[in-house]
């Protein structure tokens, strides 16, 4: 059987202790580390596979939520926690389960092998069974869900607590955070240009100073993205005395 490596992050060593008896009752754990704050348990991830992480929230320096958030590939998670508010903000997060302190053995069993149903599941998708990316993506506002083509989306535009998709026809506002819709579009065909707005490659007619030329609009670049955009637009397909760069 494959064992699933496991650490735990509390500042608690009586909470750590607890969990180490619990993990070590359960075959399929194995325990690579216990500490006592996310800075310790960052060294551990990076340096060794880690399939699960016991997490704790109220931890000193750095929370357990907001060490979560620095994470671009984190382990599986169960936060355990003496306090239950913060249950909706760990989910966000992507967090497997929610373990309210102290926790009954039954309780961590079933979180555990929930754990471990995920990570089999995991482990068992083989690469040419998994789907082709999506060239669209679904939008919804008022009551309607609307199909949108990738090809079509021109730039989006931050609008506070709402963005503005322009495609080549029209505009859609929906009830959506920036950041969200640039994590779900594919970054080969979209670029963040400015703080506020990000642009499809492929719509692109003219870069001019710290402006870009997109379909009918012109869309300020800023100066820390202008580099890279030239770089990844216009350097590699520029013509020169010499031929393409």
């Amino acid at each position: 059987m494959n064992k699933m490596k496991c650490i735990i992050v509390d500042d608690e060593a009586l909470a750590r202790e607890g969990i180490e008896q619990y993990a070590r009752e359960i075959e399929f754990l194995e325990i690579a580390g216990s500490y006592k704050n996310a800075l310790l348990a960052q060294n551990a991830l990076q340096n060794d596979t880690i399939d699960l992480m016991f997490l704790d929230i109220n931890m000193p320096k750095l929370t357990g939520l907001s060490f979560l958030e620095t994470l671009s590939k984190p382990p599986i998670t169960i936060i355990t926690t003496a306090y239950p508010d913060y249950a909706l903000e760990g989910f966000r997060l992507h967090v497997l389960d929610y373990l309210l302190k102290p926790i009954p053995l039954e309780r961590f069993i079933k979180s555990v092998n929930k754990a471990h149903d995920y990570y089999r599941l995991l482990q068992k998708t083989p690469v040419q069974d998994q789907q082709a990316p999506l060239d669209y993506i679904f939008l919804k506002h008022s009551n309607l869900y609307e199909k949108v083509m990738l090809a079509d989306i021109v730039c989006v535009e931050a609008m506070q607590n709402y963005v503005l998709i322009h495609t080549v026809l029209k505009k859609i506002i929906v009830h959506l955070t920036f950041k969200s819709v640039e994590e779900n579009l594919p970054p080969n065909d979209f670029f963040r240009v400015h703080k506020s707005f990000l642009i499809s490659l492929a719509h692109i007619k003219a870069i001019e100073g710290n402006t870009v030329h997109i379909h009918n609009k012109q869309i300020p670049i800023s100066r820390s993205q202008r580099e890279e955009l030239m770089q990844q637009v216009v350097n590699r397909a520029l013509l020169t005395k010499e031929g393409k760069k």
